[in-house]
């Protein structure tokens, strides 16, 4: 294959590899969840034993992927939740994978 495929071909999948990712992880996130429950899910989260820093969210009884920041608006990861931990390695061996193939296949076009 030449070089210029390949890259292509790496984008694509890469493309693939995102858009299946938010296909599985984000209903996993419940936000749709009644007034009273997103209530209480709220102040599970604000519980100080499960920050580290301020920054880093660890509760693996919380059933959600993502979870309100403190210290900021948007949402942070909770590294209590195996299914982050998949993603994060999964996303990293695509990398590595990557950089592989690219490398191999620039060695062979020489």
């Amino acid at each position: 294959m030449t070089q210029p495929v390949l890259a292509q071909l790496l984008a694509i999948a890469l493309i693939v590899a995102i858009c299946a990712l938010a296909v599985v992880v984000m209903p996993l996130n419940r936000r749709g969840a009644p007034i009273s429950s997103r209530n209480r899910q709220q102040q599970r989260h604000d519980d100080e034993r499960y920050w580290y820093g301020g920054f880093i969210y660890a509760n693996p009884d919380d059933p959600n992927l993502f979870v309100p920041k403190r210290l900021s608006s948007g949402w942070t990861l909770n590294f209590g939740h195996r299914r982050v931990w998949q993603s994060i390695f999964g996303l990293l061996a695509f990398i590595a994978l990557s950089i592989v193939i690219g490398t191999v296949a620039g060695h062979q076009g020489r």
